[in-house]
């Protein structure tokens, strides 16, 4: 994971966003987006990259068994010019108060894997990937498999049994 320092800004965003009326109790599928962007934008800005939202994939569910939509948000950041760039993943906790988010999770990045979807189940996000073979252009990972990532203590954490196969 990036240090996380640079953490006033996350919170000054998400101060920002909250105070701006998103305090209000949302729907998981209609309220979460403003948030994810001003989140996403925040932690871009930390680490001097650039966070396109085409890139961006989710899934819903209620990872935490609080009976709230909850939606788990995988992004790009990428390296200000230099052609890097790394995947993140983030859960947007929902509440009647709105929404709040983990510390971000690197889940893929140039030359080690292609986070292509998500699904979320109590306690965890299953995610599914492209790597790269030996033989594959630098555009194009080819080699499919699958991780999970385990949700405890408002982090999430990659499990053991990550796998990929043909």
């Amino acid at each position: 994971m990036r240090s996380t320092s640079g953490g006033s800004v996350l919170a000054a965003a998400t101060a920002l966003v909250l105070g701006a009326g998103a305090a209000a109790a949302q729907p998981a599928a209609m309220g979460w987006q403003g948030f994810a962007n001003a989140w996403i934008a925040a932690h871009a800005q930390r680490v001097r990259g650039q966070a396109p939202r085409e890139a961006r994939k989710s899934c819903e569910g209620d990872i935490n068994g609080d009976g709230h939509g909850d939606v788990v948000v995988i992004y790009t950041i990428e390296a200000g010019g230099s052609g890097a760039w790394t995947q993140y993943a983030t859960v947007l906790t929902s509440t009647q108060q709105g929404y709040g988010a983990t510390l971000p999770k690197e889940v893929g990045g140039k030359g080690t894997r292609i986070v292509e979807s998500c699904a979320v189940a109590p306690g965890k996000v299953e995610i599914s990937f492209k790597t790269w073979a030996a033989a594959d252009a630098a555009c194009c990972p080819s080699v499919p498999g699958k991780a999970t990532l385990s949700f405890a203590n408002g982090a999430l954490a990659e499990a053991p049994s990550a796998s990929s196969s043909r």
